[in-house]
């Protein structure tokens, strides 16, 4: 019996929802389960929003390890790492439901982000782009929904944890949902070494070109790798400044902790609707024209966002949500489509090292503003130009034939 279950045409199964958990109690418990945090922590300790929002700019420890974590996960395969980031990311949250001093709260972060690579979107790409070559497209944007399915959950379940139990209970509550997952990950997680690299994953490959797989350095050499890496580091601006600070706008614009957390739950319900349609697009047309449109959704989002009407916020992070669930699955989706599957994981997390600019920088800069004038309209304003810079990258992204 337990060697029908574990066939690959079941076992591929398995990598897929363990693979979507995994993306969920990183990336989702990590980013936006922590807005329900924030009050709590300046009512606490008397902490600033721009003493709180800086344990954010450590955000930048995933930018760091990314191609080193990309290089180990060739190497080492995809289990080792996303169990070793997992452990590391619920030694974080056990941190955080201790700690007393500021500085505890960012060692904590920097535990936290030095997870995400190895847990998400390295080895996604690779494992979905092997168990399912066919539907490549569909799968990531299936995992990837994870995360925003978490946000659907995480905001009201640690609203709820915070409200009855205390923040530090919520927090030992997500260590034990990472460490659940990372159980699973042993078990299931494989990378199926059979699979012909140079086999073409999608009848999208006669759109995009046939290609080999290319090396970090071919890669590189490539004028898409660095207009690609230029649209991803300035669209980063709209989670860093906008997305991670939506439930203190919220609440600064009159609304209440309770509605605002529906918000998000909302943002999370239209970011998974977005991952899907992306995900099965992407294996018909290039994801270059995807990209345009998802941040076309985020610049009309921030405009209704801004506004203070109650009607108007839940449209705005509903487009909001539209615009941003959809880049988790892109990213993978474009990579693979330009350079392969070989080195895959290496080049995705060289592509994500300058994404390390919007992390340090974009919730530092949303705090001060906050600080300054008891409002982010300015920060969402600026955020919005470097949109349109991001869209005219994202259409020169192609790459010719090797």
């Amino acid at each position: 019996m337990s060697n029908l279950i574990f066939k690959p045409q079941y076992r591929r199964w398995y990598v897929a929802v363990t693979t979507f958990l995994s993306v969920g109690t990183s990336i989702g418990l990590i980013q936006y389960a922590f807005q329900a945090f924030v009050i709590p922590l300046e009512e606490e300790f008397g902490w600033s929003r721009t003493q709180i929002n800086l344990s954010l700019s450590l955000g930048i420890a995933s930018s760091f390890i990314a191609p080193f974590a990309g290089r180990f996960l060739d190497k080492f395969g995809s289990m080792k790492i996303m169990a070793s980031s997992l452990l590391i990311i619920s030694i974080g949250f056990f941190m955080r439901g201790s700690m007393n001093e500021l500085w505890q709260l960012y060692l904590s972060s920097i535990l936290l982000y030095v997870g995400i690579p190895g847990a998400t979107q390295l080895p996604l790409g690779k494992l979905m782009g092997l168990w399912f070559p066919k539907i490549r497209g569909r799968m990531i944007g299936f995992t990837m929904a994870g995360n925003n399915f978490s946000a659907v959950v995480s905001v009201p379940i640690a609203t709820f944890l915070i409200l009855s139990s205390g923040w530090r209970s919520a927090f030992y509550v997500l260590g034990v949902s990472t460490i659940i997952v990372l159980i699973l990950v042993l078990l299931f997680i494989r990378d199926d070494k059979n699979i012909d690299f140079s086999e073409k994953s999608s009848d999208k490959s006669k759109i995009v070109g046939d290609k080999s797989d290319f090396e970090l350095s071919e890669a590189m050499r490539t004028n898409a790798f660095w207009f690609l890496a230029i649209g991803l580091t300035l669209q980063q601006f709209a989670r860093t400044t906008v997305v991670i600070q939506l439930v203190p706008h919220f609440i600064s614009q009159g609304i209440s902790t309770t509605v605002a957390s529906s918000m998000m739950s909302a943002f999370g319900i239209f970011a998974v609707i977005s991952k899907l349609i992306s995900g099965y697009l992407s294996d018909y047309i290039p994801s270059r024209f995807i990209f345009v449109i998802v941040v076309i959704f985020q610049m009309i989002g921030i405009q209704f966002v801004l506004s203070d009407q109650e009607i108007l916020l839940w449209i705005g992070s509903s487009f909001m949500g539209f615009g941003i669930g959809a880049m988790g699955v892109l990213g993978p989706a474009v990579t693979t489509e330009l350079f392969g599957l070989k080195k895959y994981s290496s080049i995705f997390g060289a592509l994500n090292f300058p994404i390390a600019i919007p992390v340090i920088i974009g919730p530092i800069f949303s705090g001060i503003i906050f600080d300054q004038y008891k409002s982010y309209n300015i920060a969402f304003n600026i955020v919005e130009l470097l949109l349109i810079i991001a869209i005219i990258s994202f259409i020169f992204v192609r790459i010719k034939e090797k």
